[in-house]
């Protein structure tokens, strides 16, 4: 039986991915965007965004520059590999043996397969349209080989025709008049061939291989063997993601508080024991309840750290299940496990030893995490993680708990280059002890506050902030920082003061040198 192998393009994976997450821009002129050539550029557009003139290629700035009321989004490459893995199971059904073609195809080998389906055509038609019933753009390419599927694909399919199938053996034929950037070759030898006019693939029939590896190389005499059939080149399959999944059907509706635990439990019970034996936690489970009278209902929860624990998955379901209305009962159930990580092995956790109670602690903060996460949603839950800039406002920002599981390292204060300055003091080095001569940030910042001053000086030695006197004793600065200057008014420049009082507040004071009359603000307090 001869090969035939079948290449499905799915050109606007990226685009396709907001589509189904029903992402309101697809509407309007949009484009996802990534970095080429040190630039950020158009690689995917909406039809309005290609109505309005726009290509893909197009730097981001020139493209504002031709429509301003442009939006875009940056490629997400590992989740739209994701959704690439999850289509690579969904074509089981149409063959067995199927390996990813990244970044946006599928290569299957349905020597075999397509009698099943009515032929080919059909078999390529219904793949069309059932990626189309789940929002995918697809073109399908047909041939003997790999090479040949994938340059009919992509350079032989349109909007309007989807589909190009070669007959056997006729591969040769259908291929000498696509462009040779169809062999799936580097751009510059593909440059290198229009540069001498060769520009169709079949110029380069007439042209013996010894003399086109000379002058080419080896890959261009390597594809043009492969896609004609000249050399071997399979498919090697790979196999599908596993998935942590269990459904129960009942003979008969259940609505009762202790019946949906019992099949809580045997779901939970049956996945965990899976994701345990293979050392695979899951971020989120997802259980699907199907009530006779209002349909489906998908309860989701989530997780700091991977968890194959049965009793935690059980616990975290217990709200969301109680607020769950069911007046006539539900009869179908599924619980699936997503978002799968390894887990390591972790030493024993004795008490003091090999950080076992470091491991207690990051135990139950990933278990708060988890709780106010599912109840408040983890977009909520965030912590503080550091930032490079020698801005104080830029130095640090907020990230999602749940997503930060690595150890967050601080930079350690440089020091700072300023003396202490203690206007009343009768001894500086007194004043040099108390102040850290670290170049240490405030525990809480905000936005600057202006003070009243009382007695000026440089720090004012006396001022009024939120109804309160307050004496300067001991001072540190200035520390003059100005802003980045590929921002906006980088130009400006401001010092400051750390300053202790009588009172014992350490507050952090700014001012604007350039000022002939000194505005001082107070912008931050110390422990």
């Amino acid at each position: 039986m001869a090969r035939r192998v079948m290449s499905i393009w799915l050109p606007q994976l990226p685009l396709d991915r907001r589509v189904r997450l029903g992402d309101p821009r697809i509407g309007d002129i949009f484009a996802i965007t990534a970095e080429i050539k040190n630039a950020s550029r158009l690689t995917h557009l909406s039809p309005l965004a290609l109505s309005a003139g726009l290509r893909p290629g197009m730097s981001v700035p020139d493209a504002r520059a031709v429509c301003p009321q442009l939006m875009t989004e940056k490629s997400d490459l590992a989740r739209e590999e994701m959704l690439l893995r999850a289509l690579r199971r969904w074509a089981d059904s149409l063959s067995p043996w199927i390996a990813l073609d990244k970044p946006d195809g599928l290569m299957l080998d349905v020597t075999g397969c397509a009698h099943l389906f009515g032929g080919e055509q059909a078999m390529a038609e219904q793949a069309v349209q059932q990626f189309a019933d789940m929002h995918i753009t697809a073109r399908i390419g047909a041939a003997d080989t790999k090479g040949a599927a994938w340059a009919l694909a992509r350079y032989l399919t349109g909007a309007s025709v989807p589909i190009a199938i070669s007959k056997p053996s006729k591969a040769k034929n259908d291929l000498q008049n696509l462009p040779v950037e169809a062999l799936n070759i580097e751009p510059k030898i593909s440059a290198d061939l229009r540069r001498v006019g060769l520009k169709t693939i079949g110029q380069l029939y007439a042209i013996k291989s010894g003399e086109l590896a000379r002058r080419f190389g080896l890959e261009l005499t390597k594809a043009l063997s492969k896609a004609l059939g000249q050399a071997p080149d399979p498919v090697s399959p790979m196999a599908a993601d596993p998935v942590y999944a269990a459904r129960m059907n009942l003979p008969d509706p259940i609505g009762l508080k202790d019946d949906l635990a019992e099949v809580l439990r045997r779901l939970t019970d049956s996945i965990c024991t899976r994701l345990e034996k293979d050392m695979i936690g899951a971020r989120q489970f997802h259980l699907t309840v199907r009530c006779v009278d209002t349909g489906d209902h998908v309860i989701s929860i989530g997780f700091a750290r991977p968890c194959f624990d049965a009793g935690k998955v059980k616990r975290q379901f217990e709200r969301p299940l109680d607020q769950l209305t069911i007046k006539f009962g539900a009869d179908w159930f599924r619980l699936v496990a997503d978002t799968l990580e390894p887990i390591r092995e972790r030493p024993a956790k004795l008490t003091g030893i090999m950080g076992g109670e470091a491991e207690a602690a990051a135990e139950d903060l990933a278990q708060v995490i988890t709780t106010l996460g599912n109840r408040l949603g983890f977009d909520r839950v965030r912590r503080f993680a550091p930032r490079d800039s020698h801005l104080p406002e830029a130095e640090f920002t907020t990230i999602e708990a749940a997503d930060s599981q690595e150890v967050l390292l601080w930079k350690q204060s440089r020091p700072h280059i300023g003396r202490p300055n203690a206007p009343d003091s009768p001894n500086p080095t007194d004043s040099q002890s108390q102040i850290d001569t670290q170049r240490k940030r405030p525990l809480r910042l905000f936005r600057p506050e202006r003070l009243s001053t009382l007695i000026p000086g440089r720090p004012p030695k006396a001022f009024e902030w939120r109804k309160a006197r307050y004496v300067t004793v001991t001072a540190l600065g200035p520390e003059r920082l100005a802003s980045e200057w590929w921002q906006d008014g980088f130009d400006s420049l401001k010092d400051y003061w750390a300053v202790e009082t009588e009172t014992g507040d350490r507050l952090w004071l700014m001012t604007y040198p350039a000022q002939q009359q000194p505005n001082w603000f107070v912008t931050g307090r110390f422990l």
